[in-house]
């Protein structure tokens, strides 16, 4: 593997575990009912996990045709671009709400456009990158 290959999956597997603290953080304010986003110190929690989300999520559209190498990769490469440009837009959608409630963090948890895209991160990260 290439100095450059061995860069860019370090940087995948950075930006996919972002992802997972941020959706394990969405997992969490989901459940706690909240009408509207609290705000702890000038900022809220959900709104900098998910700002974190969508800074991965672009990290990851950069790195993403480089990272799923080859011929048998193409099909799986072009749905995860589209699986990751669907999350993108759904991120960007709830930052633009005045408030986040829980329900709506509840509903995005749901939605099976994100349960895909987790699912090729968690492919990509065992099957794809190189071995930890």
């Amino acid at each position: 593997m290439s100095k450059t290959d061995h860069a860019k999956a370090v940087a995948m597997r950075d930006a996919i575990e972002i992802v997972e603290e941020a959706y394990e953080f969405m997992l969490a304010y989901a459940a706690q009912g909240r009408k509207s986003e609290a705000k702890e110190e000038g900022v809220s929690k959900i709104r900098d996990y998910l700002t974190r989300f969508a800074g991965a999520l672009d990290r990851m559209g950069e790195i993403a045709p480089d990272v799923v190498p080859g011929a048998a990769g193409v099909a799986f490469r072009d749905r995860f671009v589209v699986d990751l440009a669907v999350v993108r837009s759904v991120i960007a959608l709830l930052l633009e709400r005045p408030s986040i409630s829980s329900d709506m963090v509840d509903n995005t948890n749901g939605l099976i456009a994100m349960r895909m895209f987790l699912s090729d991160l968690f492919f990509i990260d065992q099957a794809v990158l190189p071995p930890r």
